[in-house]
């Protein structure tokens, strides 16, 4: 008897049952395609969106640099919070350093500049200026552009050459490079100071640099046949040579001393040499480097320091720590080229540097200054790109402080105000920022996009960290 057909109503068999399992999961499937193929290119226009709108507010607050500093920064803060990449940052980044810039006015060609400890008195050598004395005081509280504003209180004289400035800025030397003469001046009255010879040049040498010690009362000499010279420049004392040494093979380029008076960095194109100066009449050798040794590819040095506490410098593009002088130890390198030299300052405990950058082939028409922090040595991290305006930073000076930079180029001199450095230069500025009410019609008046969500209507204070802000 054959069994009968299942009728209308009868259960699928288990075959049908899996084809009609395969069935709906293809038409799902199908439908996540559909709505995947939809979704994509409306988030991809959203996303295209954002990026530009990002982009239009950084414009916008390029557009308001000069005018309104305070819109300036607003803009460039909303611009990189959202939407964070190299075009953003880097505009912010720029308002910011410029927003910082101050300008000593009239200044020209600058050939020298020395800075005191606490940032406020500079000495600057210029070609049309001669030496001048100037006082750094903070400013722009008022229109949102905090800077430094120089004013210049005194000239020693119509020459130019070196110049030296002890901490407390109340002595500065000055030299000529050629003749090899050496000038003392106590500047404890601004408006009448005065001059006492220390050197009288045998014209035989070229002075190539020239430092005086933290207090003022030592004076170091470098010259281009490897000779150094230390004078003692005590109150009440005519000015006497206590030795003059023959210490390089080659011209003496740097001469950094510890705010102790302790150790003495000098550097030539062939070698670095700490000494002990414990004895000024008898400087010890504590430990030489060689420049060809350490540094293959660039057989030659031509700048460097040491911290004003001793305990960190750089040579060429190296990072040492100098705790102990008798055996510096290389921690690791700026990122630069093997062959650099630049002019260097630092702060006293060496957590912040500075150098120039030399750009060859540059379009830019300036050498930007390029601040580093320090902190951890074996990894330096550069914190800012500092620029002025179509001109070769020649000269760079810093408080101890690391707050007060000045720069000397061959169309002037410049100051900055920077902020407590941490990590980074756009985070530290911004966390010094005042929060700015973004009251009613004000983001229309500085800016063509529609102002964002993230405005609120409470005063607007944004830090950009890891892409997210701090209100």
């Amino acid at each position: 008897m054959h069994p009968s057909k299942p009728g209308a109503d009868s259960e699928p068999s288990r075959g049908g049952g899996r084809g009609y399992a395969r069935r709906l999961r293809l038409g799902v499937g199908l439908l996540c395609v559909a709505l995947a193929a939809t979704a994509v290119p409306v988030y991809l226009h959203q996303q295209d969106l954002k990026v530009s709108q990002a982009h239009a507010i950084a414009l916008d607050g390029i557009r308001q640099r000069g005018s309104d500093w305070r819109a300036a920064k607003l803009l460039g803060y909303v611009a990189v919070i959202a939407h964070s990449d190299e075009r953003t940052r880097s505009a912010l980044a720029d308002t910011l350093a410029m927003e910082r810039r101050g300008l000593f006015p009239g200044s020209t060609v600058v050939t020298d500049i020395s800075l005191s400890a606490d940032g406020e008195t500079a000495l600057v050598s210029d070609v049309q200026q001669g030496y001048a004395v100037w006082r750094l005081r903070k400013s722009g509280r008022d229109t949102g552009r905090e800077n430094l504003h120089a004013s210049r209180t005194g000239t020693l004289n119509s020459e130019s050459g070196l110049a030296g400035l002890s901490s407390n800025g109340r002595k500065a030397v000055t030299a000529d490079r050629q003749s090899g003469d050496i000038s003392m001046w106590d500047l404890s009255d601004p408006d009448e100071p005065s001059r006492v010879s220390v050197r009288k040049g045998n014209y035989r040498d070229t002075l190539l640099e020239i430092t005086l010690s933290a207090d003022g009362t030592t004076l170091f000499a470098g010259f281009e046949g490897g000779s150094i010279e230390i004078w003692d420049l005590g109150a009440g004392r005519e000015p006497s040579q206590l030795v003059r040494m023959q210490a390089h093979a080659a011209g003496v380029r740097v001469l950094s001393a510890t705010s102790d008076g302790k150790t003495l960095l000098t550097l030539s194109d062939d070698s670095a040499i700490f000494w002990s100066l414990a004895d000024g009449r008898r400087p010890a050798r504590l430990a030489e480097l060689k420049s060809a040794t350490l540094e293959p590819k660039a057989p030659e040095w031509s700048s460097g320091a040491i911290s004003a506490d001793g305990k960190r410098a750089i040579i060429g593009r190296g990072v040492w720590d100098t705790t102990d002088p008798r055996s510096p130890a290389r921690l690791g390198n700026l990122s630069i080229a093997p062959k650099w030299g630049t002019p260097v300052a630092m702060s006293r405990d060496g957590s912040v540097a500075t150098t120039v950058h030399d750009e060859l082939g540059g379009t830019s028409g300036s050498d930007p200054v390029v601040l580093w922090g320090l902190k951890d040595g074996n990894r330096p991290a550069e914190l800012a790109s500092l620029r002025v305006p179509e001109s070769e930073s020649r000269l760079v000076a810093m408080s101890e402080d690391g707050r007060t930079l000045t720069v000397g180029t061959g169309s002037g001199a410049y100051s900055w105000l920077l902020p407590g450095l941490r990590t980074n230069f756009v985070e530290d500025v911004c966390r010094e920022s005042r929060p700015l009410p973004p009251s009613s019609g004000y983001w229309e008046s500085v800016s063509t996009v529609p102002a964002p969500d993230m405005l609120g209507e409470r005063p607007f204070a944004i830090c950009p960290q890891d892409g997210t802000s701090e209100r």
